[in-house]
Protein backbone atom coordinates (compact mmCIF):
# COMPACT_ATOMS: atom_id res chain seq x y z
CA UNK A 1 0.00 0.00 0.00
CA UNK A 2 2.79 2.25 0.48
CA UNK A 3 4.57 1.42 -2.53
CA UNK A 4 1.93 1.68 -5.27
CA UNK A 5 4.03 3.23 -7.75
CA UNK A 6 5.72 -0.35 -8.06
CA UNK A 7 2.74 -1.80 -10.00
CA UNK A 8 3.51 0.29 -12.86
CA UNK A 9 0.34 1.58 -13.79
CA UNK A 10 -2.04 4.34 -13.32
CA UNK A 11 -6.10 4.23 -12.77
CA UNK A 12 -9.00 6.26 -13.26
CA UNK A 13 -10.76 5.20 -9.80
CA UNK A 14 -9.98 3.47 -6.62
CA UNK A 15 -11.73 1.43 -3.78
CA UNK A 16 -10.20 1.10 -0.23
CA UNK A 17 -12.81 -0.87 1.62
CA UNK A 18 -11.41 -0.45 5.05
CA UNK A 19 -7.83 0.05 4.14
CA UNK A 20 -7.49 3.52 5.67
CA UNK A 21 -8.96 2.99 8.96
CA UNK A 22 -6.06 0.83 10.04
CA UNK A 23 -3.28 3.50 8.81
CA UNK A 24 -1.12 4.60 11.15
CA UNK A 25 -0.89 8.62 12.21
CA UNK A 26 2.64 7.81 10.75
CA UNK A 27 1.15 5.72 7.08
CA UNK A 28 -1.13 8.12 6.43
CA UNK A 29 1.00 10.64 4.50
CA UNK A 30 3.02 8.01 2.62
CA UNK A 31 0.12 5.91 1.75
CA UNK A 32 -1.76 9.53 0.46
CA UNK A 33 1.55 9.94 -1.75
CA UNK A 34 1.43 6.18 -2.83
CA UNK A 35 -2.28 6.36 -3.84
CA UNK A 36 -1.70 10.11 -5.92
CA UNK A 37 1.51 8.01 -7.80
CA UNK A 38 -1.35 5.28 -9.15
CA UNK A 39 -4.19 7.46 -9.35
CA UNK A 40 -4.67 9.14 -13.11
CA UNK A 41 -5.00 13.09 -12.76
CA UNK A 42 -9.06 13.35 -11.73
CA UNK A 43 -9.29 10.24 -11.00
CA UNK A 44 -11.20 9.22 -8.01
CA UNK A 45 -10.81 7.61 -4.76
CA UNK A 46 -13.43 5.70 -3.43
CA UNK A 47 -13.02 5.51 0.76
CA UNK A 48 -15.07 3.59 3.18
CA UNK A 49 -13.47 3.05 6.83
CA UNK A 50 -14.56 3.06 10.24
CA UNK A 51 -16.49 6.60 11.76
CA UNK A 52 -15.56 7.65 14.97
CA UNK A 53 -19.80 7.44 15.87
CA UNK A 54 -19.58 3.86 16.19
CA UNK A 55 -19.64 3.28 19.90
CA UNK A 56 -17.35 0.65 21.00
CA UNK A 57 -13.65 -0.02 21.08
CA UNK A 58 -13.42 -3.15 19.32
CA UNK A 59 -11.84 -3.17 15.55
CA UNK A 60 -9.97 -0.64 14.37
CA UNK A 61 -9.24 2.40 15.31
CA UNK A 62 -12.34 5.04 14.43
CA UNK A 63 -11.94 8.58 12.16
CA UNK A 64 -12.84 11.55 11.93
CA UNK A 65 -13.93 13.49 8.71
CA UNK A 66 -11.46 16.17 9.83
CA UNK A 67 -8.69 13.38 9.94
CA UNK A 68 -9.81 12.58 5.81
CA UNK A 69 -9.88 16.11 5.15
CA UNK A 70 -6.20 16.66 6.81
CA UNK A 71 -4.73 13.62 4.88
CA UNK A 72 -5.98 14.81 1.42
CA UNK A 73 -5.16 18.27 1.97
CA UNK A 74 -2.83 18.90 -1.17
CA UNK A 75 -3.54 18.63 -4.61
CA UNK A 76 -6.92 16.59 -3.68
CA UNK A 77 -10.39 17.89 -3.81
CA UNK A 78 -13.17 15.97 -1.40
CA UNK A 79 -16.10 15.51 -3.33
CA UNK A 80 -17.99 13.99 -0.42
CA UNK A 81 -17.83 12.56 2.77
CA UNK A 82 -21.39 10.71 3.59
CA UNK A 83 -22.72 8.60 6.91
CA UNK A 84 -22.56 5.19 5.55
CA UNK A 85 -22.89 1.44 7.27
CA UNK A 86 -20.07 -1.48 6.94
CA UNK A 87 -21.44 -4.62 6.94
CA UNK A 88 -20.61 -6.86 9.70
CA UNK A 89 -21.22 -10.83 10.47
CA UNK A 90 -20.71 -9.69 14.22
CA UNK A 91 -23.24 -6.84 14.21
CA UNK A 92 -26.46 -7.12 12.42
CA UNK A 93 -26.83 -3.67 11.88
CA UNK A 94 -23.57 -2.61 10.32
CA UNK A 95 -20.49 -0.55 11.42
CA UNK A 96 -20.96 3.40 11.04
CA UNK A 97 -18.69 4.63 8.41
CA UNK A 98 -18.18 7.41 6.48
CA UNK A 99 -18.10 6.81 2.56
CA UNK A 100 -15.77 9.58 0.95
CA UNK A 101 -15.13 10.38 -2.88
CA UNK A 102 -11.76 12.44 -3.16
CA UNK A 103 -10.22 13.48 -7.01
CA UNK A 104 -6.71 14.10 -7.54
CA UNK A 105 -6.15 17.44 -8.84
Amino acid sequence: MLDLHTLGRTFDTIIDSGLFHVLSDEERSPFVTSLASVLCRHGTYFMLCFSELEPGSYGPRRVTQAEIRNAFNRTWHINYIRPAHMESRRLPGGIQAWLSSISKE
